[in-house]
């Protein structure tokens, strides 16, 4: 048959197998199969701009798509993404462009129908498009050539929503140049971008607009009762308008349960919280999931071990994905030699490219969010235990309980350990480690599991002390997080090497609710190895905690218990280290003999083992009693005496040595010595500023405000007001006094200066 055919025929490879195939079936209504809309629609301005391109306009505008065969558009993102609701609403929004029609099928790929066949969607299209029952062709072949014959003139809309792989979608493409199909697929579908199609990743929802959206459903009362917890909600969401609307919705169901709660349960457990009777959030991620490459799976379950959201890319470099990284089953996790230096057998670089395909497939997948380096988002508050400014990822709520759920349920425990430890023993204990001995070089410690553990050429040093302390207040957190996860995998010993590692922190910045969770966590640890020593160590440290917060009953328990096993021990320099603390025990509770004799005991003790700095710090101890017993002329002796001990250190101690000048300058003014006492509290506030330690720094600006009010200096109540700034900083119970002192003097608390302020909690102690 030669010449042009028109009307129901398709010509294929040769003319012996032309059909012509005419519907038997009446005139039939108009199709239009597309599932009804969103009511609540945001964000996606810049997608239907996109999309409205693709399509021919009548002047030729688009000439460079305008072909004889259909618009064919791409739509591909993660599952929960959008996707399916951009689609409905711009093909409703071209409505007048189909008068023949719109057809839609469903092929939930991944799900329960994964396996649906595209014949009996084409079986479904033929018969809305007219054509009777009894006249559909039995043949595939023969209902693919009478499909087209039937789209070849007609302006028909095609969506195919949720397919898995191109083959689900070549049977069912419209032919005519009027028809607009539209394919949504969780990953790019490459078969059909070769042969024309248009692919458009459909991105997740900013946090403005996410929070449209759930205004949107869960109405405006709702949000701006506590706008700051909406927009936590919203971000835990990862930008997935899938789970904003869940969660909205849920809000909207419960209006007397508040959002503060639905945020605790969201963090809880998120699945949980998202559950509705069909699971779509959990089977949206676990599709994702499942979508995944055999290493982009393993990775992202490891991922999910980590008590973090946020990880740079050494973190993720040391994390076991390949099986000989990874520990033989009922042997300890540890780490060889070679791989400290290198974490598999490729070479760093080509596993750095290796994990950075993979990881390029989590972001495509969107179970993980990428922020490039110099991101804000990447910077403010970003995980980043190296302490460099890279790139990082990010996890959500969701995708992480879920990755850890698959880790529970796929890997056995020491894998899920071993995970943890390449992260803390190849990234965050060589930078910890670095920052301790920064900030107090003379403490005493003992060995960390396993050899060195930093790269060689790659050593971990802090520009300064400052430095090293402004590390440890960023990335307490990570730290915390870590030992929490170490200890509960049956990693005790890294645990508590990682909370005695934070010690600088506390002595600096206190920080004693923490503290306090993170030694118990350390005691539980140290009792877990049956390392009698460790366990000595976090007692006392919980004694020194309680005396400061003044539960002295919890105090002395623990300070004996200490000191109990120190002497089973016959450790006598931790026995020092536990008679110290008592003296300060008994020093709080108002006992002056029995804290004089623990003082003199622990210096004395210290002398002999030859720990020179601790007898220095005992002896500043014992000075500051006799303040309190209000014996000034001892006092000055006694800290004058120290401050020479001090300054004969082989290692200075400029931190302990300066708290030594502040109680000096407090004997010199007990004496009426005004000159003497302000000298060396100017020279205090100065280096406590430097040292950036708000607790002393505070004490030596009470010292300057003292001797301000004995001479009738006018800047008394400003001296008050800078201390009280930096004690209420620190939850200091020294801001009680200054407070009322400076109510005294009849100055606004409006006046209080803001000061130099930083997390934290209460008093000075023995570091």
């Amino acid at each position: 048959m030669d010449g042009i055919v028109h009307g129901s025929a398709v010509q294929r490879d040769s003319i012996d197998v032309l059909d012509f195939h005419v519907p038997t079936a009446g005139a039939a209504a108009v199709p239009w199969q597309l599932p009804p809309g969103t009511r609540v629609f945001t964000g996606r301005e810049h997608d239907h701009e996109r999309l409205g391109f693709l399509l021919p306009t009548s002047g030729g505008a688009n000439a460079a798509v305008a072909g004889v065969g259909p618009v064919v558009v791409g739509l591909h993102g993660p599952a929960g993404i959008g996707k399916t609701a951009l689609a409905v609403r711009w093909l409703s929004d071209l409505r007048d462009r189909f008068p023949d029609g719109l057809l839609y099928a469903r092929f939930d790929a991944g799900g329960p129908a994964h396996a649906r066949n595209p014949d009996s969607v084409l079986a479904g299209f033929l018969l809305a498009l007219g054509v009777a029952q009894h006249a559909l062709p039995a043949e595939p072949e023969r209902r693919i050539a009478l499909y087209r014959a039937l789209t070849a003139d007609r302006a028909l809309g095609v969506l195919l929503d949720d397919v898995g792989e191109v083959e689900q979608v070549m049977p069912l493409v419209p032919s005519g140049s009027r028809c607009v199909l539209v394919v949504t697929s969780r990953r790019p579908l490459s078969g059909l971008i070769e042969q024309g199609a248009w692919p458009h990743q459909v991105a997740a929802l900013s946090l403005d607009h996410g929070m449209a959206l759930f205004e949107g459903i869960a109405g405006p009362d709702r949000v701006h009762a506590d706008l700051q917890t909406a927009a936590a909600l919203v971000g835990l969401c990862g930008g997935r308008p899938l789970g904003i609307a869940v969660l909205a919705a849920n809000a909207a169901l419960h209006p007397a349960v508040p959002l503060a709660d639905l945020a605790a349960d969201l963090v809880q457990d998120p699945l949980d919280t998202l559950d509705r009777e069909d699971d779509v959030v959990e089977r949206a991620v676990t599709a994702n999931y499942e979508g995944l490459p055999p290493l982009g799976q393993v990775l992202l379950r490891l991922i999910g071990v980590q008590p973090v959201s946020r990880f740079t890319l050494p973190i993720l470099l040391a994390l076991p994905v390949s099986s000989h990284e990874q520990p033989p089953p009922g042997r300890d996790v540890e780490i060889a030699d070679e791989q400290r230096s290198d974490p598999a057998s490729l070479s760093r670089s080509r596993r750095a490219a290796q994990v950075r395909r993979v990881l390029d497939d989590l972001v495509a997948a969107r179970l993980l969010t990428h922020h490039p380096a110099g991101n804000p988002a990447a910077t403010d508050d970003a995980v980043d235990p190296t302490g460099t400014a890279g790139p990082t990822w990010e996890i959500d709520a969701v995708t992480h309980h879920l990755a850890r759920h698959l880790a529970e349920t796929t890997d056995p425990e020491d894998v899920r350990l071993a995970a943890l430890v390449r992260v803390v023993d190849l990234v965050l204990w060589p930078v910890l480690h670095a920052a301790d001995l920064a900030v107090t070089p003379y403490r005493r410690r003992t060995p960390y599991p396993g050899t060195s553990v930093s790269r060689p050429g790659e050593a971990v040093a802090f520009a300064d002390r400052a430095a090293a302390l402004a590390w440890l207040e960023r990335h307490v957190d990570t730290v915390a997080a870590y030992a929490r996860a170490l200890h509960a995998a049956g990693g005790h010993r890294r645990a508590w090497h990682l909370v005695d590692a934070l010690w600088p922190l506390w002595l600096h910045r206190k920080h004693y609710t923490l503290r306090l969770e993170l030694d118990a966590l350390g005691l539980r640890a140290a009792h877990a190895c049956g390392d009698e020593a460790a366990q000595a160590e976090m007692l006392t440290r919980i004694g020194l905690a309680q005396t400061s917060l003044h539960v002295f009953d919890e105090a002395v328990e623990a300070l004996k218990a200490a000191l109990g096993l120190r002497l089973t021990l016959r450790d006598r320099w931790g026995e020092a280290d536990c008679r110290d603390a008592l003296g300060l025990y008994h020093q709080a509770v108002g006992d002056i003999d029995h804290a004089g004799d623990q003082f003199r005991l622990a210096a004395r003790q210290y002398q002999a083992v030859g720990a020179l700095r601790e007898q220095a710090v005992t002896n500043h101890n014992l000075g500051a009693l006799y303040l309190d017993a209000d014996q000034p002329h001892l006092a000055q002796v006694q800290l004058s005496r120290t401050v020479d001990e001090f300054a004969a250190l082989p290692q200075p101690d400029e931190y302990n040595a300066l708290r030594t000048r502040i109680d000096l300058a407090r004997a010199h003014l007990g004496l009426r010595q005004y000159h003497d006492a302000r000298a060396l509290a100017v020279v205090a506030v100065d280096g406590m500023a430097q040292q950036a330690n708000p607790l002393e720094h505070a004490r030596a600006l009470e010292v300057l405000a003292d001797i301000a009010h004995a001479t009738g200096d006018p800047a008394y109540p400003h001296r008050l007001a800078d201390a009280l700034a930096l004690y209420e900083s620190v939850n200091s119970p020294r801001a009680d006094r200054v407070r009322k002192l400076l109510a005294a003097t009849g100055t606004p608390a409006a006046a209080m200066s803001d000061g130099d302020r930083t997390a934290g909690d209460p008093q000075a102690q023995r570091p």
